[in-house]
C-alpha cells in the first residue's frame, strides 16, 4: 500500500509537471508575432476609440487597447516595436485607382513638375533624343495643363518643334490627349476627319485644322495606333513597382476600376507568385448586356484577401470636358466653341433600356455595379436605372455605387439616400478645378463633389484619388477633402469641406463597407486583418493645411511590414 501511494504521488507530480509544460507550450503558441506599443492608435472602430498598443498573430489583430493589457500577449519570440508616440491608423484603401495604368505610366515622361509649355517641350525633347526615330514618345497622364503658366495643352506644332520624327502622345487623365503631327498622321486624322460619336477633335478656328488636342472618344484615333502595353514580364515588374510605391504612401488596398482579361490574368499571376503587396478589387469594364455576360465568366473567380472580383464598372460619360450636363457648357475659345455643347452620354446602342438589361444581369448574380458619372444628367440616369434594374433586391446590399459624383442634384441625392446607393469621391479638383471653372463656370465648379452634402444626406461615401488621373497620395486627397484647396492655390466650394476624422473614415471603414469587406478590414479591431500605417503626423490634431505633408513611416499588410522608413 505504501509503495502504491509513493507511485501515485510520483505519477500525480509527473502529471502536474507535464500538464504545466503543455499549458506553457500552449501559451507560447498563442503569443503574439508582433506588438506595436507606445503609439497613438486611431482604431476607427464604432466608437472611434484610441488605443496605445496592438498585438498581431497570424496576420490578424488579436489585442487592441492599453499597453499593459496588450503586452500580456508577448512571448519570447514576439517582435516588439516601439512607435515613440507616433500615430497609427488603419491601412488606407483607395476606392478608385487605376493601378495597372499607373504602372505603365512609371517609365513615361513625367510632366507633373512642368510649369510652362517650354518645360513640356524640354522634357518631351529630351526623351525624343533618347528614342529611336519613329518610335513613340509617351508622357504620363498624371499631370494637368492648369499648372502651366499658359493654362492650356501644347499644340501639335509646339510638339513638332522638339519631336518632328517621333509620334508624341501626351495623355491628360483618361479622357484627353495632346499629340503632334506625326501622331495625327499615323492615326489618319486630317482636316476632313469628322468628330466621332462621343468625341471632339479640337480645331484651329482660323483654318479648321486639328490642333492636336483630342477629347473623349476622339482620343482613340491615336490610342488605337499608339504604343502597345509592355510585354507580360515587363508589365509584371512595373506593377510590382507600382504596388510598392502605393505601400510607401500607406495604401494597402485599391479598387482597379474597369479592366479586362489580360490585366486580370496578370494579377492572377502575381498572386500565384506571392508578389501582390496591395489588396486589389477588380471591376470588369462593360456597358452592354453582352459585355456583362462576358465578364460573368469571372463569377467563379477565386476570391481571397489579396485579390477579388467584385463586379462591373460602367463608364457612362466623360471627364470635365465630356460630362453630360443638363445646361450647356461655357464657350472656351480655341477649345470648346459650341454654345449648345452639353457633353456626352455613353449609353449602349439601345439606350437606357439596354443598359438596364445589363444592370439586371449584374443584380441577378449578386455582384456590384459601379458607374462613372460626372455630369448631373448622367447621375440622374444612373439613379433611375439602378432603381429599375434592382427590382426586389436591395441596392444597399449589392453595394451599388456612383463613381466620382461631381454634380448630383438635390433630387438625385435624396433618391440615393432612399435607395442606399453609395458613392466614391476622389480629389479631382486639385488638378481639374482649373478646367471645371473654364468649362462649367464658377458655380458648378465650386459645387462639384459635394462630400459634405452627401454625408449629411446619410449616403455612404468612400474616398480615393482616381490615380494616375490625379496623384494618388492619400494625404493630398484628405487635404483637399478638408480644405477644398487646389494646386493652383485657391479653394473651390469650401462649404463642402469635411473634417479630418471624416476624411480618415472615408479612406478606411467607409471604403471597406463600399467593398463589402468591413468584417475583415477598415478598422483596427481584434479579429480583423492586421492592415495599418504609422504616419508622420497626428492627422486629427493638426491644421488641415498640413495634411498634405503627412508621410507614411511604416505600412503593414496582414501583419507583414511592406514599407518602413523613419521607424
Amino acid at each position: 500500500m505504501h509503495e502504491f501511494h509513493i507511485w501515485a504521488r510520483t505519477s500525480l507530480r509527473a502529471g502536474l509537471v507535464a500538464g504545466l509544460c503543455l499549458a506553457a507550450g500552449a501559451a507560447t503558441a498563442q503569443t503574439a508575432d508582433t506588438i506595436l506599443r507606445n503609439a497613438n492608435i486611431y482604431t476607427v472602430d464604432r466608437n472611434f476609440s484610441v488605443a496605445r498598443a496592438v498585438a498581431i498573430r497570424d496576420g490578424r489583430f488579436v489585442a487592441v487597447g492599453d499597453e499593459a493589457s496588450v503586452m500580456k500577449q508577448a512571448g519570447p519570440q514576439t517582435q516588439v516595436i516601439d512607435l515613440g508616440g507616433r500615430t497609427i491608423v488603419p491601412g488606407l484603401i483607395d476606392s478608385h485607382l487605376h493601378q495597372s495604368f499607373a504602372a505603365t505610366n512609371l517609365p513615361a515622361v513625367q510632366l507633373l513638375g512642368a510649369r510652362s509649355i517650354a518645360d513640356v517641350q524640354r522634357l518631351i525633347g529630351e526623351r525624343a533624343k533618347q528614342t529611336p526615330a519613329g518610335e513613340w514618345v509617351v508622357a504620363s497622364s498624371g499631370w494637368h495643363e492648369s499648372l502651366l503658366k499658359e493654362g492650356r495643352l501644347p499644340t501639335r506644332y509646339e510638339l513638332d518643334v522638339v519631336s518632328p520624327d517621333h509620334p508624341v502622345l501626351i495623355p491628360r487623365g483618361g479622357h484627353v490627349v495632346a499629340t503632334n503631327t506625326k501622331a495625327l498622321e499615323r492615326a489618319g486624322v486630317t482636316k476632313e476627319t469628322k468628330n466621332p460619336p462621343g468625341g471632339v477633335i479640337v480645331r484651329d478656328p482660323a483654318n479648321g485644322e486639328a490642333t492636336g488636342v483630342l477629347l473623349e472618344a476622339a482620343a482613340y484615333f491615336v490610342r488605337r495606333v499608339g504604343p502597345k502595353p509592355p510585354p507580360p514580364e515587363r508589365f509584371a515588374e512595373l506593377l510590382k513597382q507600382q504596388m510598392k510605391l502605393l505601400n510607401s504612401l500607406g495604401i494597402v488596398s485599391v479598387v482597379e476600376p474597369g479592366i479586362g482579361e489580360p490585366n486580370i490574368a496578370l494579377y492572377e499571376r502575381l498572386r500565384a507568385s506571392g508578389d501582390l503587396t496591395v489588396r486589389t478589387h477588380i471591376l470588369y469594364r462593360a456597358i452592354t448586356p453582352d459585355e456583362v455576360r462576358k465578364g460573368l465568366a469571372f463569377k467563379s473567380f477565386r476570391n481571397d484577401d489579396m485579390l477579388r472580383f467584385d463586379g462591373f464598372k460602367f463608364p457612362l460619360d466623360g471627364g470635365i470636358e465630356g460630362a453630360r450636363l443638363r445646361e450647356p457648357y461655357r464657350i472656351v475659345p480655341g477649345e470648346q466653341p459650341d454654345k449648345d455643347y452639353r457633353g456626352v452620354l455613353l449609353l449602349p446602342p439601345g439606350g437606357e433600356d439596354e443598359w438596364v438589361e445589363a444592370l439586371k444581369l449584374v443584380a441577378e448574380n449578386g455582384l456590384q455595379a459601379q458607374t462613372h458619372a460626372v455630369g448631373d444628367e448622367t447621375i440622374d440616369v444612373i439613379v433611375r436605372a439602378y432603381e429599375r434594374a434592382a427590382g426586389a433586391k436591395k441596392i444597399r446590399d449589392l453595394r451599388w455605387s456612383i463613381m466620382h459624383i461631381f454634380l448630383p442634384t438635390d433630387a438625385a441625392i435624396a433618391k440615393m439616400s432612399e435607395l442606399g446607393i453609395m458613392a466614391t469621391a476622389q480629389d479631382h479638383p486639385v488638378l481639374l478645378g482649373h478646367n471645371q471653372r473654364r468649362w462649367w463656370g464658377d458655380e458648378r465648379a465650386a459645387y462639384a463633389i459635394p462630400i459634405r452634402k452627401l454625408l449629411d444626406a446619410k449616403i455612404m461615401v468612400g474616398g480615393g484619388s482616381d490615380g494616375p488621373v490625379v496623384p494618388f497620395d492619400p494625404f493630398q486627397s484628405m487635404w483637399w477633402m478638408t480644405t477644398r484647396m487646389t494646386l493652383n492655390g485657391y479653394a473651390l466650394g469650401p462649404e463642402q469641406a469635411i473634417t479630418a476624422r471624416e476624411a480618415l473614415t472615408l479612406y478606411t471603414i467607409n471604403n471597406a463597407i463600399v467593398l463589402g469587406v468591413e468584417k475583415d478590414r477598415g478598422s483596427i479591431e481584434a479579429g480583423k486583418l492586421a492592415d495599418l500605417v504609422a504616419v508622420s503626423k497626428d492627422l486629427l490634431n493638426i491644421p488641415p493645411a498640413e495634411l498634405r505633408d503627412t508621410r507614411a513611416l511604416m505600412t503593414m499588410i496582414g501583419g507583414k511590414i511592406v514599407w518602413r522608413e523613419g521607424i
